[in-house]
């Protein structure tokens, strides 16, 4: 079983995703320490909208490792566990190409934040720049073009199989259905339950709706228009999504902060819920389920 899909950036700004025949996107979301994809938004939530599988890329500039992984969570954490993060290590602009450290330095940076190993992007003249723990823990996306002649998607690539890698770019001149421009063309080796599996760090959630107290929850989300709820759950600090019936903890404060930053930049509502209760400071739960909080008076 393989995927087919594209990974896009700004050179792909007004792509409609609902019309270009993929599995999977994935989109550049940031670069260096301050950089974000201007068409980060308006993509990922296109590809989402469309009913694309998700990724999210970093092209790493060779400053500190771990402060652009936490350049890219700050901007990723909205969509952590529903899209696969990925280094894109590339030499282009990059001070650090050559140096395997600073790409193990990336990688467990976001796995410590969010619990999953991301993809590295690498062309395949350079796989040996890849330490070898890394290349256990992280799938491997390796570029190899025969040429740059103009193709759709090819279910048996070029070179195929010379090397292990979870999935492989064959080409920057793809052409599909829906988009006049040039397209980076993609096969990835699994379905789309493993796919997920990358995404999740091997994890499976479980939505339930809530059983109690529903009339009062949905009336104070409304009055207050809130989007999130921030709740202290087992020991943590917890974030509701309203919308989209999911909640997820926080044990990394900084991880907290940025993720709620960027919540709050993108014109979210963040309510506690002693405030939604009109018990301010009384944010403790006993027994959230996946809509984000059950009241247990």
């Amino acid at each position: 079983m393989a995927l087919n899909g594209i990974d896009i950036a700004s050179w792909q700004a007004g792509i409609d995703l609902a019309k270009v025949p993929c599995d999977f996107v994935i989109v550049k979301a940031t670069e260096g320490t301050g950089y974000v994809s201007p068409t980060w938004n308006a993509q990922i939530n296109g590809a989402a909208r469309a009913g694309k599988l998700l990724g999210a890329y970093h092209y790493a500039r060779g400053g500190t490792a771990t402060t652009e992984a936490n350049h890219f969570l700050a901007t990723f954490n909205p969509w952590r566990g529903k899209a696969i993060p990925v280094l894109d290590w590339e030499s282009g602009d990059n001070t650090a190409w050559g140096d395997g450290t600073w790409v193990r330095a990336w990688v467990e940076r976001v796995h410590k934040r969010t619990g999953v190993w991301p993809l590295v992007y690498v062309q395949s003249s350079a796989i040996s720049q890849i330490p070898d723990d890394v290349r256990k823990n992280c799938g491997l996306w390796i570029a190899q073009y025969p040429n740059y002649e103009t193709t759709g998607y090819q279910s048996t690539p070029w070179n195929e199989g010379a090397y292990q890698c979870a999935m492989r770019q064959y080409t920057s001149s793809g052409k599909l259905d829906g988009w006049n421009g040039s397209l980076d063309l993609n096969k990835f080796y699994g379905d789309r339950a493993a796919w997920q599996a990358y995404a999740t760090g091997g994890k499976t959630t479980t939505t339930t709706k809530p059983t109690t107290n529903t009339s009062l929850i949905e009336g104070v989300i409304s009055d207050m228009k809130a989007t999130h709820i921030l709740f202290q759950y087992s020991g943590a600090i917890c974030v509701a999504n309203v919308l989209a019936g999911t909640w997820r903890a926080f044990h990394d404060p900084e991880d907290q902060k940025d993720t709620l930053n960027v919540l709050r930049q993108a014109g979210a509502k963040v309510v506690e819920w002693g405030a939604l209760r009109g018990k301010p400071g009384q944010n403790k739960v006993e027994n959230p389920d996946a809509f984000g909080i059950r009241i247990d008076e």
